[in-house]
């Protein structure tokens, strides 16, 4: 098996691999050390990710104690990984551009419910900021791997 390429990986690329994901899974730490997840859903923004939520739960307390993160693509074939620290930037409707990408993207029939622009609970903002990320592909697992880290890329 082939060893992983390290820093072969642009940040452009992993963003724009994540704007078209309708839901990803995000990580964070429990007060108690132990590991949360949840499904959550986000938009990118000029290669930024943004994801929302409630103050009132578990993952916002979680990344207000310790802001580190990771989100993961729906996908166990076609893998993105990316770990980083999720900046609280206030209420959505802070970013106008945010919640209008949200908006565009979320655009089923009954997606406008779920929106901060529908929902006034959905009060607290999220940017990433990664530091590193990894990405591979199943059907070719040992030639797919490859590495991202801000230090080298951003």
């Amino acid at each position: 098996m082939a060893s992983p390429s390290t820093d072969n990986a642009s940040w452009t690329r992993i963003a724009s691999r994540l704007a078209p994901s309708r839901s990803y899974w995000l990580g964070t730490t429990n007060r108690d050390g132990s590991p949360h997840v949840a499904p959550v859903w986000g938009v990118v923004v000029m290669e930024s990710l943004y994801i929302y939520s409630e103050r009132t739960t578990v993952k916002a307390a979680n990344l207000k104690r310790d802001g580190r993160g990771v989100i993961h693509l729906e996908s166990t074939e076609d893998v993105l990984i990316v770990h980083g620290h999720f900046d609280d930037l206030g209420i959505p409707q802070l970013l106008p551009e945010v919640i209008e990408a949200l908006a565009e993207k979320y655009d089923w029939p009954d997606d406008a419910q779920y929106l901060p622009t529908a929902d006034p609970s959905f009060d607290v903002l999220y940017r990433l900021r990664p530091q590193k990320a990894l990405q591979w592909s199943l059907s070719d697992y040992g030639n797919s791997q490859q590495r991202w880290t801000a230090s080298s890329n951003l």
